[in-house]
């Protein structure tokens, strides 16, 4: 079984608001846009605005099996036999869904998912690292059971404010998140490599508090799927889905499936090979990822590859960095930048957006 961090499936539900991306690079019908492969979930939603290409590029193959996989189940099944199978609703039938979906794998698709069918029988939605963490936090949490019911069925935001802030939000909600947010835990016993990246002096805690208390005030946990995540472990029957799981958009996503090049492989060395080509990057939350050097050298290669105007939209987490300083051609939208903040539905993020002048 995998131990490496890029050798197992990190991400496998949607852990962004994909709407966020729409409104940032505005896809349409000539565009060719470059983004992270992660859970797949980004690459199928941008299908909704039917760009001419979506490149989907991810160092991790087990990330890029994932996506082979959720395509091969559109390209197999109907909607409820696709929700069925990808975890939306129970199925004790999906050995034999699954064969069905096996002719539309490549042959390391087809091997890693017949090796790892454990994995489909979980809930593809829910099989990464990312996923089972928040499903073994929810489980720590089992004292506030009765709270979180009542939170994730608030019949409204109001609400739902007044138990967060009445209820929620009290010593030991703090002192669960300061456990959490702990660099060491990060560092030693989750091992995500992106946490030696977090400058020394950012407040973590802090952040992810004032996140979180946003988050609780401004959307409604029961339709929110991010929300729906944390707090369920899972999709409810009245969150609002992801682009590409609502039954309304299955059909175009279907028809655009074609559109979608998945690549294995270095995003740098990916970029040196295609010059004045890609008009719109969703860049996902990379500098979590990236020393600054390496940062600024896959900037410096989005440029090159980008064609003039092209649009980007870049999230950050908690590494937070400028590379408009570094390169004149990168022109910031600070007021979508702000709306996005507001509006995205993850809350979590900072946003940097805007067109690249060549």
């Amino acid at each position: 079984m995998e131990t490496g961090f890029f050798d197992k499936i990190n991400y496998s539900a949607s852990n962004e608001d994909s709407e966020s991306e729409r409104k940032a690079l505005q896809l349409n019908g000539f565009d060719t846009v470059l983004c992270i492969t992660g859970s797949g979930a980004r690459s199928l939603d941008l299908l909704v605005d039917s760009p001419a290409k979506v490149i989907s590029i991810d160092f991790n193959s087990t990330q890029n099996f994932l996506l082979e996989l959720k395509i091969a189940a559109y390209k197999a099944l109907n909607y409820n036999d696709f929700c069925e199978f990808i975890g939306i609703k129970h199925s004790s039938e999906k050995k034999y869904i699954f064969q069905k979906i096996v002719p539309h794998l490549s042959k390391d698709a087809k091997n890693y998912w017949t090796q790892h069918f454990s994995l489909i029988e979980e809930g593809v939605l829910y099989c990464g690292t990312w996923e089972k963490l928040l499903k073994s936090m929810l489980k720590m949490a089992y004292l506030r059971k009765g709270l979180i019911k009542a939170l994730m069925q608030a019949p409204d935001l109001q609400t739902q404010q007044q138990i967060w802030n009445k209820q929620w939000s009290n010593v030991t909600w703090k002192l669960f998140l300061k456990v959490i947010c702990n660099r060491f835990l990060w560092v030693h016993i989750i091992k995500e490599p992106g946490a030696q990246i977090i400058a020394k002096d950012f407040d973590v805690y802090a952040y992810i508090k004032q996140r979180l208390d946003f988050m609780a005030n401004h959307f409604h946990f029961k339709t929110n799927h991010y929300a729906n995540l944390i707090f369920n472990s899972g999709y409810a029957a009245e969150c609002i889905l992801p682009h590409h799981l609502r039954a309304e958009n299955y059909e175009l996503i279907k028809q655009n499936l074609h559109k979608i090049e998945i690549v294995t492989g270095s995003l740098n060395a990916y970029l040196q090979t295609c010059p004045d080509s890609i008009s719109a990057f969703s860049l996902s939350d990379f500098s979590s990822y990236a020393p600054e050097n390496v940062y600024n050298e896959i900037w410096e290669n989005v440029i090159n590859a980008a064609t003039n105007n092209a649009k980007f939209c870049e999230r950050q987490f908690l590494v937070k960095r400028n590379p408009e300083l570094n390169f004149k051609s990168i022109i910031r939208n600070k007021s979508l930048e702000n709306e996005l903040y507001k509006s995205d539905e993850s809350a979590i993020y900072t946003f940097c957006v805007g067109q690249i002048n060549k």
